[in-house]
């Protein structure tokens, strides 16, 4: 995948950085791989696929179908998972992430509640 990133790609993921590791912005391939390394040390996934791909020039859209458990309480999660991936000469400048963050927070045991 490292070869479709630019050098200085701005890898997004949202989420606030009190309950996600991996939120934020992240810089580079050094920082893409951080991101990996956090997601992937909090949350296992059993399902990553691929539902939809939808691109207009520059910007391509991918929807995935994501779940797996949380590693530390081996709570489910499932949620769709969008990335909207910016290109510039054949590669990505800006890939920004959106997903079910209170699926997550759930998953990961945080103390989090919906308001009515």
């Amino acid at each position: 995948m490292f070869e479709l990133l630019a050098e200085d790609v701005e890898w997004h993921a949202l989420g606030p950085r009190e309950l996600f590791a991996w939120a934020g912005a992240h810089g580079g391939h050094e920082g893409v791989r951080r991101w990996f390394a956090a997601l992937n040390e909090a949350m296992a996934y059993s399902k990553f696929e691929l539902v939809e791909l939808y691109e207009d020039g520059d910007t391509v859209v991918e929807v995935i179908a994501a779940a797996g458990e949380a590693r530390a309480t081996r709570r489910a999660f499932a949620s769709e998972v969008v990335r909207v991936w910016s290109f510039r000469r054949g590669k990505a400048v800006r890939v920004r992430s959106y997903y079910d963050t209170y699926a997550y927070a759930l998953a990961l045991g945080s103390q989090v509640r919906r308001e009515r």
